[in-house]
């Protein structure tokens, strides 16, 4: 057995032990390898430079630090390769960047998203609970939709042609929440993610997925919308109920004050209305 066998072994042997002692240790919380778990994707030929660098102080903060990061530009771009210099996992490649490359995952992200403390980790583990051939989220301000995929599907689907197509057809497509990941716009405020009470002190995440491709999910979707439609119905004719003194309440002070006045000028109304029938 070579050596990488054998640490292999070894190391599958002690996660073994702790999983029976309740420990289960994730991806991005096993020991780094020689290549990175995830390998970023920014493109941002039309992204100001301010939009760049607001994705990558995020991914300072992110953590998990096991990635790697290709900004696709089409020129040079100094302020951010003199800033970023010192830090050999971000290149500037002036390619589309899209065939997979040696990472356990491949993450998609538009200039200017911002990526919370556990985002990573999120779109991992939603990816690999929903058994998605590729996760998508739209993010509020953005245009650009956030994408994850395992490389080695993102390599499979691009031998046969179109990946993205490929993986919609297949009805592998799965679309979330961006703001449920801890994505948003680096100028705006970051979506409030919740953290469990007590020694646990976990990340509280609530990730909705919706697959409409599925027949009843699609179904459920749109018996939400026709509620949502009658609601709003609903709610604009009480609206004009109220604008014309229609209400119930103001129906019944109205009648009130009518009453007040006597019979003479019921008489006299009633008299009005029916174009002074009985002068």
């Amino acid at each position: 057995m070579d050596k990488t066998s054998h640490a292999q072994s070894a190391a599958a042997a002690i996660e073994d032990e702790l999983r029976h002692a309740g420990f289960a240790l994730k991806a991005l919380h096993r020991p780094r390898q020689e290549t990175p778990l995830v390998r970023i994707l920014i493109p941002a030929a039309k992204a100001t430079d301010l939009e760049i660098a607001g994705t990558v102080a995020s991914l300072f903060g992110s953590a998990c630090q096991d990635f790697t990061v290709d900004v696709l530009v089409e020129d040079r771009r100094p302020k951010l390769e003199e800033w970023l210099v010192t830090d050999r996992r971000f290149s500037f490649p002036r390619t589309d960047g899209r065939q997979p490359a040696e990472a356990a995952y491949t993450l998609v992200l538009s200039a200017g998203t911002a990526i919370g403390l556990h985002s990573l980790e999120a779109m991992i583990d939603t990816l690999r609970q929903t058994q998605a051939l590729v996760l998508r989220a739209l993010v509020d301000g953005q245009s650009g939709a956030m994408e994850l995929w395992q490389t080695a599907t993102l390599r499979e689907l691009s031998e046969t042609g179109d990946p993205e197509k490929s993986a919609r057809s297949a009805g592998g497509e799965r679309w979330v929440s961006g703001s449920a990941l801890g994505l948003h716009d680096f100028r705006r405020p970051k979506p409030k993610l919740h953290l469990r009470k007590g020694a646990a002190a976990t990340l509280d995440l609530n990730i909705v997925v919706r697959d409409l491709a599925d027949a009843a999910t699609r179904l459920d979707y749109e018996q939400k919308i026709r509620h949502l439609e009658a609601r709003l119905k609903k709610s604009e004719i009480e609206r004009r109920r109220l604008e014309q003194g229609m209400a119930p309440n103001r129906g019944l002070s109205r009648a009130r004050a009518i009453a007040r006045k006597g019979p003479a000028y019921i008489f006299g109304q009633l008299k009005s209305r029916a174009g002074g029938v009985g002068s």
